[in-house]
């Protein structure tokens, strides 16, 4: 069998364009591709076999053999060139596998959540090339452990529409990767001060974010003593086990040196306390906020604040996000009520002792009675709407849903009595016998 072009140029490539027998190169001497043992002795077609021979060696040598060392060489740049690829392939494989891992890991978390689109709950659909982003992250050297977070950040905003959701949050993981980045030039250059090597990368950068924060606001740098004290309750916080979100962490330390709090414990109860706070504050500027048709509005009253606060107090206490806390916040005061539900689980409704199905009335006969009449029910009117559908509650022979397309059908007429407006499933006979609520 002949040896073909493409296996000849492999071999003038793998010598290095040199004659193997006397060390000639081209173009001082022309190059042939010579049989090691001659085809006429036995020899074979096998790259082991053939080596790069100038144009005198190779009509010299006729069907002679070549020195033992020759073949012994050639066959040995064959072995180890196998052996590289085989290794290098490996090293391919290895490199392939935690990577797989990071887009497994994230796409489980992603696949988990659910956004509202218009009336539907729906799965966010991940976009074409999102694997190249997660491999780009993961070269970064962000850990997959924050992703979680991450996601839950942008799954809960409701201010980012659902096509740019993963977009919003690869600009969180971005904002993550650069701090980790600025924080490891400073491990560079330490500062002279230095931090103790027990701390994390990220523990070490937020001891540097709260000092700088204490000096910016409180115009002094903190003393060793509160450094020290800082550092050792960062410490204490990370041999906890108690995983936090680096952000977060990084955050609240900066909140902490604003404060002038000297441990990390106190910066995050202040900055969990600063988080409910805003929502409430969030709640109130809903009611605020002017909808096109008043000049303006009367804000809540201040018992209505300490309502609210304590539903996101027992809301949050129970373990529930802040964003969807919030959500149900601002829905509650566009609505002017300070009864939290819409946006909450059932479960997570208990919580605050709200009945969902009533409220969800209320809001409906409030929106339709601005609507109709130009302004917010008076705390009247609304009182006494409440009691005409508590009436209507307590007669099982309406349907509930009924009681929701008359609420919104008695607010559009500025009636507090949604009986009128409310259909009933029987008969004239049952319906004198079966007054409303029991009352004759």
């Amino acid at each position: 069998m002949a040896v073909s072009k493409r296996l000849r140029y492999e071999i003038l490539r793998r010598d290095r364009h040199i004659c193997r027998y006397c060390g000639a190169s081209a173009p001082a001497v022309p190059l042939r591709v010579d049989h090691v043992t001659p085809v006429a002795l036995g020899g074979s077609d096998k790259p082991e076999n053939l080596v790069t021979s100038c144009e005198p060696c190779n009509s010299g040598k006729s069907s002679a053999t070549v020195d033992s060392t020759v073949v012994a060489d050639v066959g040995g740049d064959a072995l180890r060139w196998a052996a590289a690829m085989k290794q290098a392939a490996e090293e391919l494989r290895q490199q392939q596998v935690p990577k797989a891992a990071y887009r497994e890991s994230f796409e489980k978390t992603w696949s988990g959540w659910t956004r509202e689109v218009g009336w539907k709950t729906e799965k966010v659909k991940l976009p074409d090339g999102w694997k190249g982003s997660l491999d780009t992250f993961h070269e970064a050297g962000l850990p997959q452990e924050v992703w979680p977070d991450i996601i839950e950040k942008a799954m809960t905003n409701p201010t980012v529409r659902a096509d740019n959701t993963f977009r919003y949050a690869c600009g969180i993981a971005w904002r993550m990767v650069k701090e980790l980045q600025e924080r490891a030039h400073r491990i560079v250059a330490p500062s002279a001060e230095g931090i103790p090597d027990a701390l994390s990368l990220v523990g070490q950068a937020a001891v540097d974010r709260w000092a700088h924060a204490w000096a910016t606001d409180l115009e002094e740098a903190p003393s060793r003593e509160d450094r020290a004290k800082f550092v050792h309750s960062l410490v204490e916080l990370e041999a906890s086990g108690s995983w936090v979100d680096p952000e977060r962490l990084i955050a609240t330390a900066i909140s902490g040196g604003t404060g002038g709090f000297s441990t990390i414990q106190d910066a995050m109860a202040n900055a969990a306390d600063d988080a409910r706070a805003h929502v409430v504050i969030d709640w109130c500027d809903a009611w605020n906020d002017l909808d096109g048709a008043a000049t303006y509005v009367e804000p809540p009253e201040g018992f209505l604040f300490s309502v609210v606060h304590n539903q996101v107090d027992d809301l949050a206490d129970a373990g529930i996000s802040l964003e969807r806390i919030r959500r149900a916040a601002l829905f509650a005061g566009y609505h002017h009520s300070s009864e939290l539900h819409h946006g909450l689980r059932a479960n997570e409704v208990e919580h605050t002792g709200v009945d969902a199905f009533r409220q969800r009335a209320v809001d409906l006969w409030v929106r339709s009675f601005r609507a109709g009449a130009n302004r917010w029910p008076e705390p009247e009117e609304r009182s006494s709407f409440l009691g005409h559908y508590d009436r209507v509650a307590a007669d099982a022979d309406f349907y509930l849903n009924d009681a929701l397309a008359a609420a919104a059908a008695a607010g559009a007429y500025q009636d507090v009595d949604l009986t009128t407006c409310l259909p009933r499933h029987l008969s004239a006979l049952e319906i004198a016998a079966h007054p409303l609520g029991g009352v004759a």
